[in-house]
């Protein structure tokens, strides 16, 4: 991917990802009891419902874990 594309991919997926939180907020499916504790679960929560299940194997999954270790700040 081009950096171009990467940055598509990454807006277009937080993008879904706020619209399905804010409409959630918006219908009354998240309790208005809920404050930041709360919402940041449910914001990893829908984070890990959209990862790419069982493509991140092999190979690839042992170069990603290496940058992620060696990548300060990342």
């Amino acid at each position: 991917m081009t950096k171009r594309t990467q940055q598509q991919f990454v807006g277009d997926l937080l993008r879904n990802i706020r619209a399905d939180i804010m409409r959630a907020i918006h219908t009354g499916l998240i309790p208005t009891e809920w404050d930041g504790i709360e919402l940041r679960e449910f914001i990893a929560d829908k984070a890990q419902r959209s990862r790419a299940a069982h493509a991140l194997v092999g190979r690839r999954a042992k170069d990603y874990c290496n940058h992620m270790i060696i990548t300060a700040g990342i």
